[in-house]
């Protein structure tokens, strides 16, 4: 229970309870490890909340067509999940991207939960903003920015959200993201991103080493300008 605990601390929306209601919570929630590339759950099952304690997942929808297209990537320390049994035209899928620890609870439990904690009802309304205003800014990069961009900002968001620095400056992402599911997260072709990344790779901002993509220290993380 007590490791349990320690992870519920880091995530984000939990970090405003108590070590009672933590513990309350804690026991509640199973905790389940899933393998790269494995399932997590598919829109047909219980609408229940997850809360990502280590690694990283996808969420994946299948459209019409059959084909599938990444909606987001969220890390650890943040929460996903069906919230309400909404129907959809699309077949929702979330994946584990890594290996990640996840723990769940049933969308009715966390009602209650939060019905009886001011602080985590201001807290989870205050995510479901944050969430709000995301996908605005997704929209109107969408409408009024080009596709160089948007592959631009994507990067650099999934650095700095990912990258982990090593003994050489570096920054690692181990994410191992193809440049057809960043074509996928940034509405652009494969075509697109490979140019895009294959530029980056000449100008010696990255590499690439065993299915890491290694950002170099010239890496203009905080110029938008000098990439788009």
């Amino acid at each position: 229970m007590e490791n349990k605990i320690w992870y519920l601390k880091q995530i984000n929306i939990l970090k405003s309870l108590s070590e009672k209601e933590l513990m309350t919570l804690g026991a509640q929630c199973p905790m389940i490890l899933y393998k790269r590339g494995e399932h997590v759950y598919i829109q047909e099952g219980d609408a229940n909340i997850y809360f990502i304690k280590s690694g990283s997942i996808k969420v994946v929808v299948l459209t019409e067509e059959g084909s599938e297209q990444i909606k987001e990537i969220i890390e650890a320390g943040e929460i996903f999940g069906r919230f309400i049994d909404a129907v959809s035209d699309q077949q929702e899928q979330v994946v584990a991207v890594e290996d990640c620890m996840v723990c769940y609870l049933p969308f009715t439990n966390w009602r209650n939960f939060i019905k009886e904690s001011a602080a985590l009802s201001y807290s989870f309304i205050k995510w479901i903003g944050l969430r709000i205003k995301k996908m605005e800014r997704k929209m109107d990069s969408l409408y009024f920015k080009n596709s160089r961009q948007r592959i631009a900002e994507s990067l650099q968001d999934i650095i700095q959200r990912f990258g982990k620095p090593d003994a050489e400056g570096n920054t690692v992402l181990n994410l191992n993201l193809t440049h057809d599911e960043m074509a996928q997260l940034t509405g652009t072709s494969r075509q697109s991103v490979n140019m895009f990344m294959n530029e980056l790779r000449d100008k010696g901002w990255i590499d690439y080493r065993r299915n890491k993509l290694v950002v170099k220290p010239a890496f203009p993380l905080n110029d938008i300008s000098a990439l788009s």
